[in-house]
């Protein structure tokens, strides 16, 4: 009657430590599982923070363009008043310089 008796606890023994055994597995695999979606989920995260970040130097690319356009055109009024300034007096002259005084008819 002994002889059964050990072979029912190896026998439970075996159940036992095959449940154990899987019950390990699965934490692992479940772990893993974790894991894989914890990753997923950062590097979602730093492509968001990637893409916000790129918008923001791009916005400030385009701010720094806006603004250098302004001081162009700032510069390009001043450059045009001073032209404008300078070349007057000289044709002015130029034309009187050039031009022919016609005698006045006789008057009858």
């Amino acid at each position: 009657m002994g002889d059964w008796i050990s072979d029912a606890l190896i026998f439970s023994a075996g159940i036992a430590g095959g449940v154990l055994v899987g019950e390990i597995i699965s934490i692992f695999r479940g772990d893993k599982r974790r894991r894989t979606e914890l990753v997923a989920m950062r590097a979602q995260i730093l492509a968001g923070l990637k893409e916000h970040h790129d918008r923001e130097i791009l916005h400030a690319a385009f701010r720094t363009a806006e603004d250098i356009k302004s001081e162009l055109n700032k510069s390009l009024q001043t450059l045009c008043k001073t032209v404008t300034t300078v070349l007057d007096p000289v044709n002015d002259r130029k034309q009187s310089e050039t031009a022919v005084h016609r005698p006045e008819p006789p008057r009858e």
